[in-house]
């Protein structure tokens, strides 16, 4: 009996990096954002539709990362959701088309 192990990765086989570029991009835009919410600490004034009010500065600029973020996650899922139903009912068209075509004869 022999007690070699078997690793989970065939010889000569690198482990995949697919990791790597979204990694970076995280880190090239989250970086400028920790940089400008550490370096204003201050108070800001919001003024919005004729209301004030005050908020610390680290708040406003992480909930406006954070709005960002969420926006162009929800506009990205409505553009692939309209552009699949265009798809789909273009689908729906070529068929009927074929359909009446053949039912001519």
């Amino acid at each position: 009996m022999s007690t070699d192990s078997h690793s989970s990765t065939p010889t000569g086989s690198a482990p995949s990096r697919r990791w790597f570029g979204p990694a970076l991009l995280l880190a090239l835009v989250v970086t400028p954002v920790v940089i400008l919410i550490v370096s204003n600490p201050d108070t800001v004034t919001l003024a919005w539709a004729g209301y004030e009010w005050e908020a610390p500065g680290w708040l406003v600029y992480s909930a406006t990362f954070v709005a960002g973020a969420v926006g162009g996650k929800l506009f990205g899922w409505l553009w692939r959701s309209w552009r699949r139903r265009r798809r789909h009912l273009a689908d729906q068209r070529d068929v009927a088309r074929r359909v009446a075509g053949n039912q001519g004869g």
